[in-house]
């Protein structure tokens, strides 16, 4: 029989399982995010990004799931969380891949390095990474085989900025992801330039397509048989399914999370890798991995892949099973609709929003906003002919998000929308909307803006008041 769960318990788990960034800051109630994951009820969430809250169906998910977790088995668990995620990218497809978990996206971008470590272990390691101002926090550290926080899933002290081995390091080439104007670039010619003066090199090719303001590489440069390691950042999981297929069909591996478009709380990683990726990686010695024991444990990768988990620790994550649990309810739910449905939706929300913002003065839509994921709407804020800056927009939205507001309709007392992004010496908000707000649109049949635009009133009010 399941047991009652409550809210302080759920509040806990989530507190765990991760880094740092899942902590409740002591005296606050709150994480670094300004947020409690618990306190959802009067929240508009428009950020859609690492700090979504439960939602009122995912506190319905959290507690039945948590409620039964004891008679669980762990190993059958993470199967089924598996076939579950597979069977939502598309089981009618025939190109076969394995599932590899992580905490958080950041944790993804070592896998690559610790796969062409095993196949590779001779060869200079170069890391391709695209749009590294869009990426998470820690992609950066993570990138050069770093460790990127000051704790690790299971709840021991790392040392930020050190190597996680020393004796394998990646050597890091970053692509921007705008010019200095904001104008989205073109890093095709730039990748292939990188691949063809390192041919002797193990190469990791790390491409974006969908980042914190939606933006979307040349998928096109790819080229399955150039040696290079292919991986795409669909971390925001904003796509059509078939586009996941032509890519896993090519070789590549796909970093997703479920708590990003899918609101799932943070964090809840995986990376698609094709099984060829894996039927070559189960032949050879693992042992150049066991540094990054610190990081995963021998659950996170397949059953069948014996050679890297005799490496890891066996260790269980019980938040990460809950949070990929509330994730993948979300992402069935959502599978419900069909694609030009959400699209609909999506782009009615989008033009709405952007019509609002580009009759203020206080607002200027990013360049090629039309170019990015519809889903994710990035603009500044200016005050007496000058943008904030990033520290000022920091400063923005926290008095924003830890004051509670009028004017709001159904309860609606306090806002959460998309953190500040920098880019050179600028910056820029975003207003992103996810999967359960879509649902919520959708079976309403209709897109009430109210909230939108009082939330957009408010940005005004607030920076006129604090920089006017």
């Amino acid at each position: 029989m399941a047991r009652r769960i409550s809210k302080a318990e759920i509040s806990e788990i989530l507190e765990q399982g991760c880094d740092e960034r899942v902590h409740i800051v002591e005296g606050t109630n709150r994480n670094k995010y300004h947020l409690n994951p618990v306190q959802y009820e009067t929240l508009l969430q428009r950020g859609s990004c690492t700090a979504n809250l439960l939602t009122r169906r995912s506190h319905g998910v959290a507690k039945a799931f948590l409620g039964k977790y004891d008679e669980l088995n762990y190993e059958n668990l993470l199967e089924k969380q598996s076939n579950r995620l597979r069977d939502l990218v598309g089981s009618e497809f025939n190109d076969p891949f394995d599932i590899y978990f992580g905490p958080s996206g950041s944790d993804l971008v070592y896998y690559p390095l610790m796969f062409q470590g095993m196949l590779n272990p001779n060869k200079k390691l170069i890391n391709i990474v695209s749009c590294p101002e869009e990426l998470g926090s820690g992609s950066g550290y993570a990138s050069e085989s770093r460790f990127y926080a000051n704790f690790n899933q299971f709840g021991d002290k790392i040392s930020k900025g050190e190597f996680v081995n020393p004796e394998h390091i990646s050597e890091v080439h970053y692509l921007d992801a705008r010019d200095k104007e904001g104008n989205i670039l073109d890093r095709s010619k730039s990748v292939k330039e990188i691949i063809d003066a390192n041919k002797d090199a193990a190469v990791v090719g790390s491409l974006v397509f969908g980042s914190k303001s939606g933006i979307k590489d040349d998928l096109d440069i790819i080229d399955p048989d150039d040696g290079t390691m292919w991986v795409v950042d669909l971390c925001q999981f904003r796509v059509d399914p078939k586009l996941i297929h032509e890519l896993l069909e090519k070789g590549v591996m796909i970093m997703l999370t479920g708590s990003k478009f899918f609101q799932a709380p943070p964090f809840c990683a995986a990376m698609l890798v094709p099984r060829k990726w894996s039927e070559e990686l189960k032949q050879v010695d693992a042992s150049i991995i066991e540094p990054y024991g610190k990081l995963f444990s021998a659950y996170d990768v397949p059953w069948f892949m014996q050679n890297m988990r005799e490496y890891l620790p066996e260790k269980e994550n019980k938040a990460l099973r809950l949070r990929w649990e509330i994730a993948l309810d979300e992402m069935e739910a959502y599978s419900y609709w069909s694609v030009a449905q959400t699209d609909d939706i999506i782009n009615r929300w989008a033009m709405g929003v952007m019509a609002r913002l580009e009759d203020s003065t206080y607002f200027k839509l990013m360049p090629d906003q039309l170019k990015t994921n519809m889903s994710i709407i990035s603009f500044q804020v200016w005050v007496n002919g000058n943008a904030l800056n990033n520290s000022e927009l920091k400063d923005l939205f926290k008095a924003i998000t830890t004051s509670t507001h009028e004017g709001y309709k159904d309860g609606i007392k306090k806002v959460f929308f998309g953190q500040p992004v920098q880019y050179g010496d600028r910056s820029f908000i975003r207003l992103a909307i996810g999967a359960y707000t879509v649902r919520a649109f959708l079976e309403e049949d209709a897109i009430d803006l109210h909230n939108d635009y009082r939330t957009i009133e408010i940005i005004e009010e607030y920076a006129q008041k604090m920089f006017g």
